[in-house]
Formats: C-alpha cells, structure tokens, sequence
C-alpha cells in the first residue's frame, strides 16, 4: 500500500444523502480511491399537517427550556420553521457536525454528545435526575426517529415534543448492478436505516455481502451481520473523520497480511 495513497485503486460506496457526501468523497479520493455515490436516503419536506403544527409551535417556542437536536440535518431544516430560538434555551447537539452546523447559523451549543450518539447524550450531568425532571425539552429531527431519547428523558421527569421537520424517503433509484457491486472495495453506511435502505433498494442483496461494510456503531454492526454481511468494519462514530479512518486500517492490515 502506498502511505501516500492508502486508498489506492480501491472503490468505495458512499449511501450518503445528496449534499451528504462530498466531504468524505474529497477524502477518499484525496487517499487515492474512486468513489460511486448511491444515497440511500432523500430529505423530503414534512407533510403539510406537520408544516401547520410547526408553525403554530413557533408561537409558544418561549415555554421551552432546551432543544436537542439529532443531526447536521435537523439543524439545517429546523432554520426553515424556526430561524430564531429563545435565548434563554439550553442547546444540546449529538455529534460535532451537528455542533458546526450550529455554530453556522449562530446558535451557541451548551452540550454536545462526547460519542456522536444518543447513549452518550443521556450521560451528560444536565440530563440526570433530579436536574432534568420540569424540563421542557424539544428534540429535532427527521419523522420516525429512534424513540430511546425521548423516551429516557420523559421517564427522567421532563416533558418531551419532537419537532419533526422533515422526513426521509428511500430514493427511487435503480438497483446496483452485478458488475458494479463486484468493483466494490468497501461500503459505508451512516445509520441503520440506511443499511435497510440500501438492502431495500438491491435487486439481489446477496450480492452485498461479500463486500467489506463500514459501519458507525454497534448497534449498525449487529444489523448488519443480521443482514450477512462477512466483513464488518465498525468506525468510532458516523463522522467522515471516523469512517475515513476505519478505511485506512482496514486496508492496511488487509493489505500487510498478503
């Protein structure tokens, strides 16, 4: 392996959203690969009874405490329905790219999750009882997220609403091909949901499983030996940094044990 180009003449699938994907894209190719991009997931508006009640929330957003919000795309689509929050709001965010994405739109954070994840979230000081209980807490995110935060924290003894601000789609895309798949030196996924989608949209998912699969949890690395996958890469965290990482030690304890 070439230490300048640890990537070199390997291909790897990015299932990234549209606009998601051309950090990791520029690392990757910046290590030598070739990357093809095949989002698994499209951002959607939320429906339009959704859009009535996030405007009238905008109204009583003065009775909350604290905003949590899930990912880079919540932040982002929150701006939409919600372009100023009460000053006094305690900001919370899960992962350092939610964090930037933030601190883009001027919004100071008080607490961001140390593992990019829910779990680590609910360890922070502020979320513990008896702090948390009569807080009045709003999480932002996507239609169906996990219910494990909301859940947690209601039994803490606060008052939780989610804010969902859009929803994600399986995209209409064509299945990958055989020869495409075999060209294949790696996957990456950023979420569980994802990894279905990406299952959901192959003609022949059996196709996949030979193909060495970068996962950011373990939560992802069960799913996808579930899904049979023989080779199971599981990064640090979903951060293009973590993901890019995993790459390069995977290739290159594969490539020193030839």
């Amino acid at each position: 392996m070439n230490p300048a180009k640890p990537l070199s003449s390997k291909t790897v699938l990015i299932t990234r959203p549209d606009g998601r994907e051309n950090n990791l894209r520029q690392l990757i190719e910046q290590a030598g690969g070739k990357v093809i991009h095949y989002p698994v997931i499209h951002i959607q508006p939320p429906p339009e009874l959704n859009i009535t009640q996030l405007i009238h929330l905008r109204e009583q957003l003065h009775s909350f405490t604290v905003a949590i919000f899930i990912s880079p795309t919540a932040v982002e689509q929150s701006q939409i329905y919600f372009p100023a929050l009460p000053e006094h709001f305690t900001i919370a965010a899960i992962g350092s790219k939610t964090t930037k994405a933030l601190q883009e739109q001027n919004i100071s954070v008080d607490i961001e999750a140390s593992r990019h994840n829910t779990e680590s979230l609910l360890k922070d000081p502020f979320f513990q009882m008896p702090k948390i209980k009569g807080q009045r807490i709003l999480i932002f995110r996507g239609t169906g997220g996990r219910a494990l935060l909301g859940d947690t924290l209601t039994r803490r003894g606060a008052q939780v609403r989610y804010v969902e601000t859009y929803q994600r789609e399986l995209p209409p895309h064509l299945p990958l091909n055989e020869q495409q798949i075999l060209n294949l030196s790696a996957i990456t996924i950023s979420s569980n949901e994802s990894l279905d989608n990406l299952i959901t949209l192959m003609k022949d998912p059996s196709l996949l499983i030979d193909t060495p699969l970068v996962v950011p949890s373990p939560r992802a690395q069960t799913l996808a030996r579930q899904h049979g996958f023989k080779t199971i890469i599981t990064a640090e965290n979903a951060t293009d940094e973590a993901t890019i990482k995993a790459l390069f030690d995977y290739f290159s304890s594969a490539d020193q044990s030839i």
